[in-house]
């Protein structure tokens, strides 16, 4: 196993360490950077863990999860709803090996003239699929302001979240048709809030549904077993995360995490530590869920949304998700990659930042 590098040392020192060391190709299939993995990016945690990730943005949910069952990615991060709606009505075989997040800045936002959630009653709504998981939430939050989809409004199908975004800061898709509002989340709601003008956050899904389960550690379920490929790069790849959850949880290490952030994403300092306040926020932040232990409450929340919108047609009536949604091997919630990373986390002592 290497050794882990003091973290008072010079960060030069340790990158040309690590390029001595041969490293395990990992594809991760991803929406977005989260800020756990910048951190893990920018301070060593994969290279730590004989590591060479490469990052592969999911242009939207559909793309995404065939590919990981096709075996593009070796693991995926995305919301827990895809998770469960391909298992669960289309026994898809797809794992979820813990959780990351309980939904940072997961939030309706709008273009400017847009001030409050009735004013998108006649508009359409940007959302990634008319059937994933936030998709379902965006309807929960409309509906309880009495708007309801198809008579009060519709959605427009434009991808994923970076998309989504890029569109409502310019106002229209590039056709030029007018959008007017959609579920964000990290890091662009930072980005939205500190932009000039800033876009108008219309509703927090924290505040109409909590706890949330939103993004999933997921892997074909072949892979849920770690002892059937000891040599397996994906616990090496969840202890990576694990420590760089932790190191981002603790207080000590705010500036260097905002840092790391800031030089992942490019962001100003603004930017970075509003999104890091996020990230570490104790209701909705990365860091909530310690050791990315799943909320059972969470993800009966994600299916109740779910339900509520009629979105386990195939299941049936009968299935029992209280005892479907219990972890164990074998099930949709399989904790056995996880309980291995913990015992590879290689965690980095608190100190001088080599990024400050």
């Amino acid at each position: 196993m290497k050794v882990l590098l003091p973290f008072t040392m010079s960060f030069a020192l340790a990158s040309a360490a690590a390029v001595t060391q041969t490293l395990d190709p990992f594809i991760y299939g991803a929406f977005g950077k989260t800020a756990t993995f910048s951190v893990a990016n920018q301070l060593g945690f994969f290279t730590n863990q004989g590591l060479d990730v490469t990052l592969s943005p999911i242009p939207n949910s559909t793309f995404g999860y065939a590919t990981l069952l096709s075996g593009g990615y070796d693991l995926l991060t995305g919301t827990v709803d895809n998770a469960v709606n391909l298992r669960f009505n289309s026994e898809k075989p797809l794992t979820v090996v813990g959780q990351l997040d309980l939904g940072p800045e997961l939030v309706l936002a709008a273009v400017p003239g847009i001030n409050n959630v009735l004013d998108l009653k006649g508009k359409a709504l940007m959302v990634d699929a008319a059937t994933s998981g936030y998709a379902f939430v965006l309807r929960k939050i409309l509906a309880l302001h009495g708007l309801q989809l198809g008579t009060d409004y519709t959605f427009q199908i434009v991808g994923a979240t970076s998309t989504r975004f890029q569109l409502l800061s310019q106002g229209s898709l590039a056709d030029g048709t007018p959008v007017f509002a959609t579920i964000l989340t990290y890091p662009f709601t930072s980005l939205a809030t500190t932009a000039n003008p800033p876009l108008p956050i219309l509703a927090r899904v924290s505040d109409f549904v909590a706890p949330f389960f939103s993004s999933a550690i997921t892997v074909r379920s072949e892979d849920a077993d770690p002892s059937a490929n000891p040599s397996s790069t994906i616990p090496r790849f969840v202890a990576a995360l694990l420590g760089a959850s932790r190191f981002l949880g603790d207080p000590a290490n705010k500036l260097c995490s905002i840092q790391a952030i800031a030089t992942d994403n490019g962001f100003s300092d603004t930017v970075a530590e509003a999104a890091y306040l996020s990230a570490t926020n104790s209701v909705s932040g990365e860091t909530a869920q310690v050791d990315f232990e799943p909320s059972r409450l969470g993800i009966l929340n994600v299916v109740d949304v779910r339900m509520l919108s009629g979105g386990f047609a195939q299941a049936g009536l009968a299935f029992d998700f209280a005892d479907a949604l219990v972890p164990g091997d074998g099930l949709l919630l399989d904790l056995r990659v996880r309980d291995v990373a913990l015992g590879l986390v290689q965690d980095l002592e608190s100190g001088e930042c080599p990024l400050l």
